[in-house]
Order: structure tokens, then C-alpha cells, then sequence
């Protein structure tokens, strides 16, 4: 299969300083010729082991830094930015630390490298790009081009205004690893924007426009059925119009958006439901350094690259310079025709706006951090910013600002030689959220979707530090609450207490003179950075007790699975689980689990193309990290017997129960003599009854009353010990029993529910039948359906040990003779119950 790097055009569409247009991908058409169907690259989450892609930060790490940062910090924010993408529930790919990596270490799988360098241009912080198979590949969805592994690149002298608690260093972090993912710009201004235009926050990385493009790459069941559509056409003199962005627009809401095909249809995939404006507008042209307009890299046909058509004037669907009317979004439906006619211009000239609002601290209010977008405090009469801009008067004669759809009337003057001041007159009816801001100067007309913020309240303050006696940390300040976190570096802390604007909150462990820095978040968006920003306050550790983690085994042969112990001294792995990462991604840790404060073991697959060889071992816990260069050998592959316990089903073991362990490398098909040795979490052995069953199968009978949690099982065939491996032996699933009214009738299937409905659900092992039940941890669903709405979870009197579940069935429900239900809680689930639904 041949690859090819898109370094040299990526590195061109990364630089901070520059914009980017609707979220897109890298994308290629097999036909040049209308009906258009874009062909992605992605990673092959069915070649991903639990469809992760492991990243590795190499172990060389910056040269220089700022004041007070250090290489552990760093990493810590690293893992942190990625792990951005692991919380969008519409989204099936994941990103797992797979540990510090030497370079020259020899990887087979897909994996995403984080390298530091000098040879970063000037003008750019970071640049992330995947490396694509030229081959499509076919799968059930369609076909796609590969992506076989990624390079995500920071600089190794790291700008001193730039640490890496800061903003400005985060969030382009979680912007590139978004491109090693397959995405490119976007103009929404969320975290797939360049700097110029992102508006999206450390406490609130994505935005909407993000959440739909990595979706679209890598989508579940929630995506299509909890989100909608949106599909047209925009010509220009009847003329499909190439590469126009398409936004769909909905007040105090972010916005979402995407580019059109050659032919000029679109189809913005993702959009929650609600009500929507639409509009079209052209790619601003290429500024310094870039080849390509905004900074993305161009779809191609068979014929090659497909340039943007014309600039063309912004415009409103179906045709007009303003708002005519608003378009219903539903979920899991599409709404077609939303066409929009566009006029020619000469050029693009007025863009990349950005907003900026000031939050003052120190004596006497001496220091001043800016924050972009433009945050600003309800309940005053004016909000003020300051903007700057390609193409705006720095006079503002001439100039008009408006809110779309919003309350806030714009008036602006001159503030120096590159800045406008902007004050926006709040209305009593504005409300939270974003405003997107339109830009009117000289015949153009230009949107900032998201361009300021309004609150209600200011970010979090952190004004003071001190530790108690059991080395827990007292924060004092304002605006801290139950709802705010609080984060040391990138390792969130435990909140223990909160109390008259006070948090109580454990660190998390770090090595001794560790200077970890404290940043508090709240929901809506704002930090304690805010305000402080690369002055915010930190904690030097003095740890008494020097914490120890070591592993075993070190050295496993290529083609097995095994279990690696982590053992620590002065360590508390049951309340900061500890990471284990082999610097290759030919090794996958699939899974961590706490035995106890001082043990923990890890699932580790080799593949079997692994090189022979050294490999960094790095094993941490909160911020304590230990790496030892070649500290783990891949051992050549000697075929030895293990279990394949990665392809057991989750939730498939339970106390009492049978666990069918598939084993590789048998030496006989039918052996004469098994044993089997179970291993709770607290180091209890027990030996079980194992028999050999069909198909290479080992079946162990787990005694009744075993403790739940992870298991170490060993078994022993014919005299031959296999690779120890782990179990997880868990409650018994809920089972469905009858789905009944309210009343507590039962639903007969000829009668059959209807969309809406408020029903109930007759349910067995939800609980302990006894205590009470947060129905916010039980879910009720259908295959491609939105979640019915669970209302309440109660013990049910007339039947010990039962729960009645109150849920509303879902009104996109379809027609059904026999709808699966399936109840969740906590990760099991029961099998599917079938009812009739009728219309």
C-alpha cells in the first residue's frame, strides 16, 4: 500500500496566525462529475484495539520553557489536550497515552508521535499532520483512505508567554491533534479555527462545529439519531459554487457549518436541533505564507486539486443580504432544499476579526490578562471590547457592527493605530451565551460567529493557597462552587469539601519540590486564567514519603497478551489509578485497574508484527511519572500460550457465572488436564473449576460469592503455565421482565405504545433491589433512536429485589412491531425487550 505524507502542505496550513473555513476533512472524490460523494481519511477503527489511536511524547522534550514550567507539566497538558476528544459521546475513536518514546523506536501500528523541534517556522506554535494511505480502502459505510499514523509537532524552545498552564499553549495542542485525526480549519470559530478566529475556551475546548467534523469521521449510534441535517445547494449565475462555506446560525448558540462539493451542494451533518439561519459565504484569500486559501489542503478528483470558485458577496438563504427566515433542524431528520443564491465580488477583503476583553488583578489592579473572545458581564448597561481585523477602518467611520438575532445595539471608536473599541449596549432581555457579531464596511459584509460571550457571573478567582495538616489544599477566592474544578497543571484534583466560596481539594501526587500550578474552572466556559493567566498561582510539593512504582514483567514475547503488575510504595493507586505506557504502538495497554493504594495490574497486548527489541517503559500516577528508556524488550515472537481475554465481551463474567476464555497457542485441541487459579483484587488465590470446551476454549467456573472487580486468572494446560491474564467479573446485567403503564398494567403487544408515552419497565438486577437508584445513571434505548427520557427509578414492594423504571418513549419512535428496548446503568446492560409501538 503506498503513503504519503501531507507534511509539507499541512505545515503551510497551521500557522497560528492565519483562518480556516467551515469544519472539513481531508477529502477526496472519485468522480469528477456531479453527484459528488466526498471520500474521507480516517484511521480504521476495526485495525484500532478498542478503537484507540496511542499517542507518545517523545522523550528528548523542550529545551527551553518558561519560568516555573517543567517537562512533567508539559506532558501533563498534553494527555490532558488529548483527552479532549475522548469526551464527544457522538464520536466512537479514542486517544490513550501510550507512554514516552525514543526516537529510532521502530512502530508497526498506528500510532500518533509528539516530537519537539527547531524546525518549526516562525510564526507557528505547533502543526499536527496525518500521515494517508494513496489506496481507498472499502468498508460497510463506504470507502475511505487510510490514515496509518500521525506526527503532531511542538517547538523545543517553548515562548516564554506561552507556558504550558496557559491557554495559548492548550488549546492549540487539543487544535492539532485534531488534524492527526483527520480534521482540518473550520471557520466557526471553535478549536479547529487557526488563533485568530477560536472563541472555544480551556474550560470549554470544542465547540459544536468540532463535535460534528470528528462525528462525521468517526460516528456511533448517538450521532445520526440525536442530531440533524442540513443539505442545499449555493450558485452563483445558476453555477454550483466550489469550497463555499455554508453556516447554519442560531441565536446564543454556537455555530456549525461546512463547505460545499464541486457542484455547489452541501451537507452540514451534526446540527442539534432547534432553529437555524443559514448562510453562505466566500473563503478569505491566501495571506502570507500560505499557498492555499485559508490554510486547507484542497479536495481533489481525478482530474487533481478543486480551486474555490469566485469570492462572492455573504448571503442569506435562500438569497439575501439579511435574515429572512429560520430553518427546523430535528434529530435524526433531514432538512433539504435550504438553497442559497450568491452574487459575484471583486475579493474578499474584510475577515479574521478578533474581540478581546480585559480582567485586571495585582496591586492596585497593575496587571491585566486579555481574553479572547471578548467576555463580557450581564447585568451592566455597556459591555466594552476592543477588535481588530483584516479589512476594518481603525477610525470605525463607515463601519457597522450588529448582533444577529441578538439585543445588543454596537457603537465603536478609535482606540490606537491597530485596535477599535467596540461597546455593545445590553438590552434587559440578553441573556447568556454567545453573540455572533456582523461586520458591515464599504459594500462587504463579514460574520464572527461566537464573537463575544456574555455571563452572569466573572471566572473564578483563586486569590489564596493553604495546606492542612493532612496535606489536602485550601483555596479561598470567588466564584468558586460546588461546580467548579480545580486542576494542578493537567491532572484534575479532588475536590474534598466546599463551603462559604471555600474548596477543600486533595493534589494529586507528585515528586517532592514539584511546582504544580493551580487553574479553577467553572461550567459555562471561564477559568481562574482568565484572570491570572501565566501569573496564576501554584504549589510547590514537599512530600515527605518519596513515592516507587516498579513493573513486572519487563520483557514479553511479540503475538501475546499478558498481564504487567505496577507496584508502589507510598502510593494511593485506588484513588489516582496509575498509567503504564511501553513507547511503541505495536504494544497496546488495553486497561488499568486498581487492586488496592499499592497494586495494580494492566491488560498489554503485543502484536504479533512487533519489533524485537527495547521500548521506553513509563509508569506514573497522577503527577508522579517514571520513564526508563528501554526499560521493557518485545521479546521475539516464541508463540507462547496465553488467553485472548481482548476479545472476550465486556459484562460476559459474573460472580457464579462461567467465563469462556478463548486460549491461543494450545498444544492440543483436547487437553487432558486443566487447572485454573482466580486472584481477586485483594490477593485472595482460589483455585476454580476449568474444563476444556470447543473451539480452544478453556470454560472456568467462578464461584458464587467471588468479590467483584478485576481478576487475575492463571491457567495451567497439560502442565504448561499461560501468560497470566485479567478478568473483570461483574454484577449480573438488568434483566427486563415486563413493560407495563404507569398503572402497572402490562402492555399488550396487540394494544403496542405510542411515541410519548410514559411507560415503565419491570426490571431485575438494576441494583440491590433496595436502595435507591439516581435515574441520571440509567438509560433506556433503541437501536438509531434518540434515548427515551428515564423520570424515575424506584424499588418496586410487591416484588424484593425489582426496580420500576418510569421513562417517556422517545416521539421520533418509529412504527414498530417489535422496538427493542435496552436498559443501562453503570456500563451493563440487559438484553433487548421487544414492544409494539404503533403511530
Amino acid at each position: 500500500m503506498r503513503m504519503r505524507s501531507w507534511a509539507a502542505a499541512a505545515i503551510l496550513a497551521v500557522s497560528c496566525g492565519t483562518i480556516a473555513p467551515a469544519y472539513y476533512h481531508w477529502v477526496r472524490f472519485q468522480s469528477g462529475s456531479a453527484p459528488y460523494t466526498p471520500v474521507y481519511a480516517h484511521y480504521d477503527l476495526n485495525a484500532l484495539q478498542n478503537k484507540t489511536v496511542p499517542f507518545f511524547i517523545s522523550d528528548s522534550g523542550p529545551t527551553q520553557m518558561a519560568s516555573g514550567d517543567s517537562f512533567g507539566a508539559v506532558i501533563s497538558q498534553i494527555r490532558s489536550a488529548a483527552a479532549v476528544w475522548n469526551g464527544v459521546a457522538t464520536s466512537d475513536i479514542r486517544l490513550s497515552f501510550g507512554g514516552l518514546f525514543t526516537a529510532g523506536t521502530t512502530m508497526n501500528a498506528p500510532g500518533i508521535q509528539v516530537q519537539f523541534s527547531d524546525e518549526i517556522p516562525p510564526g507557528m506554535i505547533a502543526y499536527g499532520v496525518p500521515t494517508i494511505a494513496n489506496d481507498a480502502v472499502q468498508s460497510p459505510s463506504g470507502p475511505f483512505y487510510p490514515i496509518t499514523g500521525a506526527v503532531l509537532m511542538l517547538r523545543k524552545s517553548m515562548a516564554a508567554d506561552r507556558p504550558s498552564w496557559a491557554e495559548s499553549f492548550f488549546l492549540p495542542v487539543v487544535h492539532e491533534f485534531g488534524h492527526t485525526l483527520g480534521l482540518q480549519h473550520t471557520w466557526t470559530s471553535s478549536v479547529m479555527s487557526t488563533e485568530v478566529t477560536r472563541t472555544t475556551t480551556k474550560s470549554k475546548p470544542l465547540g459544536l462545529d468540532d463535535i460534528a467534523g470528528i462525528s462525521v469521521l468517526y460516528p456511533n449510534d448517538k450521532f445520526k439519531a440525536t442530531t440533524g441535517v442540513i443539505t442545499g445547494r449555493v450558485t452563483m449565475g445558476g453555477a454550483g459554487v466550489n469550497l463555499a462555506s455554508v453556516v447554519a446560525l442560531a441565536p446564543n448558540r454556537q455555530a456549525i457549518s461546512a463547505l460545499t462539493y464541486p457542484d455547489g451542494t452541501y451537507r452540514i451533518e451534526g446540527v442539534p436541533a432547534g432553529s437555524y439561519y443559514v448562510y453562505a459565504h466566500s473563503l478569505p484569500p491566501a495571506v502570507q505564507g500560505e499557498i492555499q486559501p485559508v490554510n486547507v489542503i484542497l479536495p481533489v478528483d481525478p482530474s487533481g486539486s478543486l480551486m474555490p470558485s469566485g469570492a462572492f458577496e455573504l448571503a442569506f438563504a435562500p438569497g439575501s443580504s439579511t435574515p429572512q427566515q429560520p430553518y427546523q433542524v430535528a434529530a435524526g431528520q433531514s432538512t433539504d432544499g435550504v438553497n442559497v443564491a450568491v452574487n459575484p465580488r471583486a475579493s474578499v477583503n474584510l475577515f479574521g476579526v478578533q474581540t478581546y476583553s480585559y480582567f485586571y488583578y495585582g496591586d492596585n489592579n497593575s496587571k491585566y490578562t486579555a481574553v479572547k473572545p471578548a467576555t463580557l458581564l450581564l447585568g451592566k448597561t455597556i459591555g466594552r471590547s476592543v477588535l481588530t481585523g483584516n479589512g476594518l477602518p481603525m477610525s470605525g467611520a463607515g463601519l457597522t457592527i450588529s448582533s444577529i438575532n441578538g439585543f445588543e445595539s454596537v457603537t465603536t471608536s478609535p482606540y490606537t493605530s491597530q485596535f477599535l473599541i467596540a461597546d455593545l449596549k445590553l438590552n434587559p432581555t440578553s441573556a447568556e451565551g454567545p453573540r455572533h457579531l456582523r461586520f458591515d464596511y464599504n459594500g462587504e459584509s463579514y460574520i464572527l460567529p461566537s464573537g463575544v460571550q456574555f455571563m452572569q457571573q466573572l471566572p473564578p478567582a483563586i486569590q489564596s493557597v493553604t495546606q492542612n495538616a493532612d496535606r489536602t489544599l485550601t483555596l479561598s477566592g470567588s466564584n468558586l462552587g460546588a461546580s467548579t474544578t480545580i486542576w494542578m497543571d493537567g491532572v484534575s484534583a479532588k475536590v474534598v469539601s466546599v463551603q462559604d466560596g471555600k474548596l477543600v481539594i486533595a493534589p494529586p501526587p507528585a515528586p517532592a519540590g514539584y511546582r504544580g500550578v493551580l487553574a479553577a474552572f467553572n461550567p459555562d466556559g471561564q477559568s481562574s486564567l482568565f484572570i491570572y493567566g501565566v501569573d496564576s498561582p501554584a504549589y510547590v510539593y514537599d512530600t515527605p514519603a518519596l513515592a516507587q512504582i516498579n513493573v513486572a514483567p519487563t520483557a514479553v514475547s511479540a503475538g501475546a497478551e499478558t498481564v504487567i503488575e505496577i507496584n508502589g510504595v507510598n502510593t494511593s493507586f485506588d484513588n489516582w489509578l496509575p498509567s503504564l505506557g511501553i513507547g511503541s504502538s505495536d504494544v497496546t495497554v488495553r486497561q488499568v485497574w486498581a487492586m488496592n493504594a499499592t497494586k495494580a495490574v494492566a491488560a498489554v497486548t503485543i502484536s504479533p508484527q512487533a519489533t524485537a527489541g527495547p521500548a521506553a517503559l513509563t509508569v506514573g500516577s497522577g503527577l508522579l511519572l517514571n520513564n526508563l528508556a528501554g526499560g521493557f524488550q518485545v521479546l521475539p515472537n516464541s508463540k507462547p500460550l496465553y488467553v485472548a481475554a481482548s476479545t472476550i465481551t465486556p459484562g460476559t463474567i459474573f460472580s457464579g457465572g462461567q467465563a469462556v476464555l478463548p486460549m491461543v497457542n494450545l498444544a492440543s485441541a483436547r487437553p487432558s488436564t486443566v487447572t485454573a487459579v482466580l486472584t481477586d483484587r485483594t490477593g485472595n488465590d482460589r483455585i476454580a473449576q476449568a474444563i476444556a470446551t470447543p473451539n480452544n476454549t478453556i470454560t472456568v467456573q467462578i464461584p458464587d460469592g467471588f468479590p467483584l472487580g478485576p481478576t487475575i486468572v492463571k491457567v495451567i494446560v497439560d502442565g504448561v503455565s499461560a501468560l497470566p491474564a485479567v478478568i473483570q467479573v461483574d454484577p449480573r446485567p438488568p434483566s427486563i421482565l415486563a413493560i407495563q403503564s404507569v398503572l402497572g398494567t402490562t402492555v399488550a403487544a396487540s394494544a403496542g405504545a405510542h411515541p410519548g408515552d410514559t411507560l415503565q419497565l419491570l426490571v431485575i438486577n438494576l441494583s440491590d433491589g433496595v436502595n435507591a437508584v439516581d435515574p441520571s445513571r440509567v438509560s433506556v434505548t433503541s437501536p438509531g433512536i434518540a434515548d427515551h427520557s428515564v423520570q424515575s427509578v424506584t424499588a418496586n414492594p410487591s416484588m424484593p429485589g425489582s426496580y420500576l423504571v418510569q421513562f417517556s418513549l422517545s416521539t421520533s419512535t418509529p412504527a414498530s412491531a417489535s422496538l427493542p428496548l435496552v436498559i443501562s446503568i453503570d456500563g451493563r446492560s440487559s438484553a433487548a425487550y421487544n414492544v409494539a409501538v404503533v403511530q
